[in-house]
């Protein structure tokens, strides 16, 4: 007696006409995600020159406010030696060096009319070109103070407001 045939189960071979559709569906999708990736690393590239800005403006500050106690005097207090300081951060991250805006004059006017010369300010303010860092120094909310020279005894006094 012939034997039955069991229920085999009968794979089917693909459509030769379906192949690519994986390759199209890889091609764009992944265009996608490289753009993706793309806009993550220039996020990320924005985050860090911010925080390399922010830097170079604390090490001017920082570098301004040394005192020399013995001497009595703020050694560092002048414009050149706190754009040195500022344009050493800079280099760090390849930015050139800073251009200082304000030397001699006074810090820029907001267009709110504050008195403690925080921002908004008009837009001549700020750089027309992208990586021009530009520096302004003002001394203790007082636009016309300015130091081409180290602050001597009495100035370091004017400076801290005492």
């Amino acid at each position: 007696m012939p034997v039955p045939s069991p229920p085999y189960l009968i794979l089917k071979t693909p459509h030769l006409h379906e192949g690519g559709q994986s390759l199209v569906e890889f091609a764009v999708s992944s265009v996608i995600l490289l753009l993706l990736v793309g806009g993550l690393v220039d996020i990320g590239r924005s985050i860090y020159v911010s925080e390399a800005l922010s830097n170079a403006a604390r090490e001017g500050a920082r570098h301004g406010a040394w005192f020399q106690a013995p001497a009595q005097s703020h050694p560092y207090l002048y414009d050149a030696e706190i754009k040195l300081a500022v344009d050493a951060e800079l280099a760090t991250i390849s930015l050139p060096a800073s251009v200082l805006k304000n030397p001699g004059t006074t810090c820029p006017t907001p267009t709110d009319g504050n008195t403690v010369h925080n921002p908004p300010f008009v837009s001549s303010a700020y750089p027309a070109t992208a990586n021009q860092p530009w520096l302004y120094i003002c001394y203790n909310n007082t636009p016309g103070l300015d130091f081409t020279s180290p602050a001597t005894k009495n100035e370091h006094m004017t400076v801290q407001g005492n």
